[in-house]
């Protein structure tokens, strides 16, 4: 066999590996939300693209509306934390008065 036909090989294992490793953390990360813990690391913006978890699930702490964010429609350094793309959202409810918090990262909207 040539060498060459090893080269995909490779690299799709090094994508599985981001992919696997990626996935653990956002995991980690909806795990500390939902026990109501405190989030003392944000994901970045290019761990939930990797993981394929894109949807910010998000709610308004003055009335409760959750809403749902496609992390892939705006385009965003994946540096970033996810907590970037908070800056944008307004609650449609309380036009704009609420405080939105993130509850979690979704691979599908949850409404």
């Amino acid at each position: 066999m040539i060498a060459r036909d090893h080269i995909p090989l490779q690299m799709n294992v090094g994508k599985w590996e981001a992919q696997r490793d990626a996935l653990a953390t956002v995991r980690r990360f909806n795990a500390t939300l939902s026990a109501k813990g405190k989030a003392w690391f944000w994901p970045k913006i290019g761990a939930a693209l990797t993981s394929k978890h894109h949807w910010l699930v998000i709610i308004c702490d003055s009335c409760g509306t959750v809403m749902d964010l496609d992390l892939r429609v705006k385009p965003r350094d994946p540096k970033a934390s996810v907590r970037v793309a908070l800056r944008g959202v307004q609650c449609p409810r309380c036009n704009g008065h609420g405080r939105p918090r993130i509850i979690a990262l979704a691979r599908w909207p949850s409404i």
